[in-house]
């Protein structure tokens, strides 16, 4: 009781400092992380009290607005945007609404050459690795800079050292000098263990609209995650598909987790029928677009693979995947409608051009475990 009686003696007199706002989403941020940090004993007996709860939320707001107003030479050390994945809600390439109440809290920063790097949160669900971070900078870093290297998990051996996984980066200025950014690993192919252990290590930050500006440096992160638990449903018999003339597409897999849903397929395409072209090289591009029974439509991270060429032969298996958010709860199915596109080389740089216009086939329909 000793702990409860300290908390009724606590007096702060705030009216001598500037009251700053805090907005909703770090208001939240700092809810979630009190409430996380509350697994001692005398959070056992918070629990019983639920209105001690809230009294701590609030302290822990009033002292994180003093503790800025303070020591502002410590206030600057830490990152001035905590909640990277709402800060994408309005990007195209959105699946990140429900990341945030599963991520694990990262809170690294490291400086080197005036880039500060801060990785804020991360998290694992055994199709992908997402790791959230911002860059600040004095310097001009160009549109889009992110820290350009790899990461490497012992856990994953040589698994994905040349092949077998896939990179994704979303990055939005926050302020002239500040970005967020958002790192996708996909994980393709290889086991998935249920913990991981991450060492990210970057020499240079690199603008992804230009490649020869860069900076260089050393920054340095490692931190431990714990995959998400998940469902994974195989379609192998009988075939969920779509075929179209000199277009198959089967339904192969669907893991479902707290944070998105993955799909994969496999797709099966005769070029030159396709483009209706028996002589020169041509190539099929196939695009989706995803919606459900109650017509909503999402969007996604789309992983192509190998895609569809006529250098391939003519039996060629590509396995591409689609990673949505979470289906609208009251949703049956979803349905996938693949668009198809030929396409041209016209120049030794690889420039494509279309041969035909894009045409819809006929929809896959997937079932949603209820």
């Amino acid at each position: 009781m000793s702990f409860l009686n300290d908390l009724n003696d606590v007096k702060l007199d705030i009216e001598e400092y500037e009251q700053i706002p805090l907005s909703a989403v770090e208001q939240k941020r700092i809810i979630q992380r009190t409430q996380k940090r509350l697994k001692s004993k005398k959070a056992l007996f918070f629990k019983r009290k639920k209105h001690f709860v809230s009294a701590i939320a609030s302290i822990s707001a009033i002292s994180f607005i003093t503790l800025n107003i303070a020591f502002p030479t410590f206030a600057e050390k830490l990152p001035t945007f905590t909640n990277i994945f709402e800060f994408f809600t309005d990007n195209e390439r959105n699946i990140f609404e429900d990341y945030s109440e599963h991520t694990t809290y990262i809170g690294q920063t490291q400086e080197s050459n005036g880039i500060s790097i801060t990785v804020t949160d991360a998290v694992y669900d055994k199709e992908n690795i997402t790791i959230a971070y911002t860059i600040k900078s004095e310097k001009d870093l160009g549109e889009r800079p992110v820290l350009l290297e790899d990461i490497i998990v012992d856990e994953f051996v040589d698994q994905y050292k040349h092949s077998g996984y896939s990179k994704n980066y979303l990055v939005k200025k926050i302020d002239e000098h500040e970005y967020a950014v958002l790192y996708v690993y996909e994980l393709i192919t290889g086991s998935k263990p249920e913990t991981i252990n991450i060492s990210w290590q970057g020499d240079n930050v690199t603008n992804l609209n230009n490649g020869n500006q860069l900076v260089s440096g050393h920054w340095n992160f490692e931190f431990s995650l714990q995959a998400l638990e998940n469902s994974v449903t195989s379609f192998k018999s009988p075939k969920i598909k779509s075929s179209d003339t000199g277009v198959e597409i089967t339904l192969v897999k669907m893991t479902q987790s707290p944070i998105s849903t993955t799909i994969k397929l496999a797709e099966k395409v005769d070029e030159r029928i396709v483009s209706q072209e028996q002589e020169e090289l041509r190539t099929v591009s196939i695009e989706y677009l995803v919606s459900d029974d109650l017509g909503n439509e999402y969007n996604i991270i789309h992983y192509r693979d190998t895609g569809h060429s006529t250098d391939f032969n003519i039996n060629h298996i590509s396995t591409p995947r689609i990673t949505m958010n979470i289906p609208n709860n009251n949703a049956s199915y979803i349905t996938i409608t693949p668009i198809v596109t030929a396409y041209k080389v016209v120049n030794s740089d690889g420039l494509l051009e279309q041969v035909i216009e894009p045409y819809k086939i006929e929809p896959i329909h997937v079932p949603l475990n209820k």
